[in-house]
């Protein structure tokens, strides 16, 4: 009934050359690529940041209720703010609104005028009652809560990492003995002095002991560190295949992160390489933990649906949003969560959300870039390059000296030895 409301909504705007029809269809396109799940919709709004939908998301898996109770519970969103997100959700009109304002085709004042205009004169679709909530849609929300809960289970890390950042999140840590609790996991330590000399700390002279590595690196470096080789450990039981490919396209956009950033002359650039490397982290998850799910996943995309869309239908998220929230359970830097929350997220709604890091922009070209069909020749590689370093250029502020053909030399020319670096072959 909602979509009926707007069809009639938008023969009223052409009727009156309010908006034309170019500029509609810009606003349907763009209404589409909302994600309308109400955490989604108030970290665009402003009223939550995107990391705290998963501390929402970790409410209701452990106290029940429904998103906007949660929020509440834990004073993070009030009442008309869940209020109007719910009307967004529910209502075709009120979110073709926010399309269009984000779109720059009006403002919001404007097209809030001439909504209550079009309404005043058809009352009968201003006492239109919200749609209920279909069974699908009742089944999903419960399978969101099996499988947060299924991740909270499975969250804690290995238990020498455990201990490890539990250390190191205390002001006054002995580093000593944080290189004595890693050096009692050989693995682990094998890892992480295997990341550490890598190309993504550019370091010198090779790193041969933990003890050298903390006093190198520090102590908030030095945690990200531990975790990513964590995240090595944890996540092997994935079919081999799956398991180089994923590797390849997570360190082809650690790489792209961090060239990105020194072109930018960002002071930390290696933590960009960090969150690209772990932005994925979320198919490791579904390979290693929800293999069931994967399977039906991949009988959706062999029938033809997206990935992304695919994805939303068994689990009811996707891929990043279980990335996001692990990485919240493990506290991760914000970037870190964000830019993996919202590396698929639609470019234009990113630019109009707040509370962003800044590191959330790199990592989705970073993302973009790598996932680019690999069967494209030269040519049309580098026609599409030069396409997302047009997108991308302005909003990140890269000036006119980013090439981003010459970056891709960089980004090959290293990945041999990044490859073997990470994967230790």
């Amino acid at each position: 009934m909602s979509l009926a409301k707007l069809q009639k909504f938008i023969q009223y705007l052409r009727a009156t050359n309010i908006m034309a029809q170019d500029d509609v269809l810009r606003a349907v396109r763009q209404m589409s690529a909302f994600d309308r799940r109400i955490g989604q919709l108030g970290a665009f709004r402003g009223f939550i940041q995107p990391d705290q939908i998963n501390s929402i998301l970790l409410e209701q898996s452990r106290g029940g209720g429904m998103f906007g109770e949660c929020a509440g519970r834990l004073n993070l969103m009030n009442a008309q703010q869940i209020g109007l997100l719910l009307k967004l959700q529910k209502d075709d009109l009120f979110l073709f609104a926010q399309a269009a304002v984000t779109q720059k085709l009006t403002t919001t004042d404007k097209i809030i005028g001439h909504i209550k205009t079009f309404l005043g004169t058809n009352p009968e679709l201003a006492k239109e009652p919200d749609p209920p909530p279909t069974e699908e849609k009742i089944g999903l929300d419960r399978q969101v809560r099996t499988v947060l809960k299924n991740i909270e289970e499975i969250s804690p890390l290995p238990a020498t990492a455990q201990r490890a950042v539990v250390m190191l999140d205390d002001p006054e840590v002995n580093l000593d003995k944080v290189g004595e609790i890693l050096s009692l996991d050989p693995g682990l330590t094998s890892t992480m002095l295997r990341v550490v000399n890598s190309a993504f700390y550019g370091l010198r002279d090779k790193i041969t002991s933990v003890t050298k590595a903390l006093v190198v690196l520090g102590i908030k470096k030095l945690r990200q560190l531990v975790i990513a080789a964590a995240v090595m450990q944890k996540f092997q039981a994935v079919p081999p295949q799956f398991a180089q490919r994923f590797w390849e396209n997570a360190i082809r956009t650690a790489q792209w992160s961090k060239e990105v950033g020194e072109h930018k002359r960002l002071a930390e650039a290696d933590e960009l390489f960090v969150c690209g490397l772990l932005h994925d982290i979320g198919y490791l998850l579904m390979y290693q933990y929800f293999r069931p799910m994967q399977t039906k996943i991949e009988e959706l995309l062999a029938a033809g649906k997206k990935p992304i869309d695919a994805e939303k239908a068994v689990l009811g998220g996707n891929h990043a949003d279980l990335g996001g929230f692990l990485f919240n359970l493990w506290q991760l830097p914000k970037s870190t969560i964000q830019s993996t929350m919202l590396h698929h997220h639609d470019f234009q709604l990113l630019l109009n959300t707040p509370n962003l890091a800044d590191e959330v922009y790199i990592v989705h070209m970073a993302s973009t870039i790598s996932e680019l069909d690999p069967k494209l020749d030269a040519f049309a590689y580098s026609e599409q390059l030069d396409q997302l370093g047009k997108r991308y250029r302005g909003p990140l502020k890269l000036g006119e000296n980013f090439n981003p053909d010459k970056m891709a030399e960089r980004v090959d020319a290293n990945m041999a030895n990044l490859m073997a670096t990470f994967t230790g072959r």
